[in-house]
């Protein structure tokens, strides 16, 4: 459900050829539309200085967006727009590797400082930082000479992401020596399922970066896998899942439930149609327990998931409130070298038509997390040490678990930058 179109954007542009002969919907828009471009002419025309005609239609867009007072909804430049789309499709050009900014008790941490340091955490499997070394606990202080000092996560990511064929030379810190490493880029399929057997075999874990356009072939994979094992349940793992494509949502879902519908669509004017549940799912069988594992940054295609089969009955979910993004986004590319936007053009409803935006699923078994969290794959994972973990892997065993009641959830401030149709922000960026 990524819906790339150009209509909208093809009638904004023409109104700025046509001008005055642009028709309006009623006489207030139409008047709006002329004094726009009476205002853009007479920058472009009589302006002492010299406004570039793309600075003045951006800074114009950018302001219809702002406008909305949406957090989901905004204009993105032409650079920001394809890395969002590469994000979304789970193919990117860049070297391969999953980073996060971490304190020196592991956890996450903000801007780039002598206290909070770019780590490593996973290098993807033939991926050109694997081809040239790079491992798993190197911590990265500077990119191409730059120090990151001060930098977020998401500006490390644009450093070191590049066209496939150029070169990145990083600084390292590894067991205590400073070594430079130079790399390749290239094109890099990103690994958002990871997979792992817990409790002697008894039960299958799977873990979900993100809905990207891989990730639903990928899971059904990992879950017939555990199957044929002869695993006793199954966890899944939405934690810090910002979300995705909800055709990989609605595909996973299925693979838990049989018939009925996974989330409910619900359009401007009020209409509402039903998603409903694809057939022939390899886990519908009760017999098989399921745990979810969810928290604050499980948001957007994660709570259709987890609203589906939270209501269904099919799961427990185990861990913290959700996120609560209850809204789906359509995406609009721009004509030309413009970037494009994405638009917040229905809300989504769960299984039995609950809308959580900003207030968020409640776990079933609310569970702070204590210790590190646990990352199949990546270096130093230690599930036992994962207290939300060990209680998801109670559930998916049958175990009787009880949950205190917590506090309700405070609604957020804004919404993380994901959106139902794309991959979003993280505190991890996979370079």
């Amino acid at each position: 459900m990524l819906l790339v179109g150009l209509g909208a954007a093809a009638v904004f542009w023409a109104g700025l050829t046509l001008g005055s002969g642009m028709v309006g919907r009623n006489e207030q828009e139409q008047a709006a539309i002329e004094a726009f471009t009476e205002t853009y002419q007479r920058i472009a025309d009589d302006f002492i200085g010299t406004p570039l005609p793309e600075t003045l239609l951006e800074g114009a867009i950018e302001g219809m967006f702002e406008a909305l007072e949406d957090p989901n909804s905004r204009y993105m430049p032409p650079d920001e727009y394809e890395s969002a789309l590469d994000n979304a499709m789970g193919e990117f050009e860049g070297i391969g590797a999953v980073m996060a900014t971490e304190d020196a008790d592991g956890d996450e941490c903000g801007a780039i400082a002598a206290s909070c340091r770019l780590r490593v955490l996973e290098v993807l499997s033939g991926a050109p930082a694997e081809e040239a070394g790079l491992l798993a606990g190197d911590v990265v202080t500077s990119v191409d000479g730059t120090s990151l000092a001060g930098s977020t996560i998401d500006d490390s990511v644009r450093l070191i992401r590049g066209p496939r064929g150029s070169r990145v030379t990083l600084t390292l810190e590894r067991d205590g020596t400073e070594l430079e490493l130079p790399i390749t880029r290239d094109t890099v399929v990103a690994d958002d399922v990871h997979a792992a057997t817990l409790a002697d075999g008894r039960v299958g874990y799977i873990a979900i970066d993100s809905f990207s356009a891989n990730a639903a072939d990928e899971f059904e994979q990992a879950l017939q896998a555990h199957l044929a094992a002869g695993v006793d349940g199954v966890v899944v793992d939405l934690r810090d899942d910002p979300g995705g494509f909800v055709d990989a949502t609605v595909e996973i879902s299925s693979q838990f439930l049989d018939d009925g519908v996974v989330f409910w669509e619900e359009d401007a004017q009020g209409g509402q149609v039903a998603v409903d549940v694809i057939d022939d799912g390899l886990a519908t069988d009760e017999d098989l327990s399921v745990a979810v594992l969810v928290n604050g940054g499980s948001a957007s295609a994660s709570e259709i998931l987890a609203g589906a089969l939270q209501d269904a009955g099919r799961a427990a979910l185990v861990g913290e409130p959700t996120f609560g993004k209850g809204t789906v986004q359509e995406w609009n590319e721009l004509p030309g070298e413009n970037g494009g936007y994405r638009l917040s053009v229905a809300k989504w409803l769960t299984r039995d038509k609950r809308w959580i935006d900003r207030v968020g699923l409640t776990p079933d078994v609310r569970v702070e997390l204590e210790g590190q969290r646990y990352r199949a794959g990546f270096a130093g994972a230690d599930p036992e040490a994962d207290s939300q973990l060990q209680a998801a892997v109670a559930a998916a065993l049958g175990e009787p678990l009880t949950s205190p009641s917590p506090p309700p959830p405070s609604a957020p401030s804004a919404a993380p930058s994901t959106e139902a149709t794309t991959v979003p922000g993280s505190p991890e960026g996979t370079d």
